[in-house]
């Protein structure tokens, strides 16, 4: 029987499958860093400053590429500040009240926007719900959306960033 030496680059990895053996490439571990410069890096970017303010750059230093307050759009930069102020709205309201999911007789209320409706709607929630902000009260709730208007809710609730 003859023997083939071969040699696998080191991004490489050997998988078999019967008596065939095929050299792929190895999956490559992907890290926020990795993201961070391929949305970042030499492209224009939009940060949020200490003050609330939007900032425009281009070409950000490599050492601030992987800061966590960078945006790819000017949209998603306004979408992070309303979340902001609508999660410091609902703790201000609520107080310390924090929702009690072991209790499925507590009513809880979230902030719902409508995509198909274009319209904002008070839900009672029974469950935990993926970016939700919740209310002890649809009165607190409503109370939000007295205090930072509807444009602000919708920014904060919607998909479009």
């Amino acid at each position: 029987m003859k023997e083939i030496t071969i040699t696998i680059p080191d991004n490489c990895e050997l998988k078999q499958d019967g008596n065939i053996y095929t050299i792929v490439e190895k999956e490559k571990k992907v890290t926020y860093n990795d993201i961070a410069k391929e949305l970042f890096e030499n492209k224009e970017v939009f940060y949020t400053n200490s003050a609330g303010g939007i900032i425009r750059a281009e070409n950000l230093y490599l050492s601030y590429v992987e800061q966590p307050n960078n945006c790819t759009s000017r949209k998603q930069a306004e979408k992070i500040l309303a979340i902001n102020k609508l999660m410091n709205v609902a703790k201000y309201l609520n107080g310390d009240w924090q929702p009690d999911w072991n209790n499925e007789n507590e009513y809880k209320y979230s902030i719902y926007y409508s995509h198909r409706y274009n319209r904002l709607s008070i839900n009672n929630v029974y469950g935990i719900q993926s970016q939700s902000i919740y209310f002890k009260t649809k009165e607190l709730a409503k109370k939000a959306i007295e205090i930072l208007g509807e444009e602000t809710i919708r920014l904060a609730l919607c998909t479009d960033y």
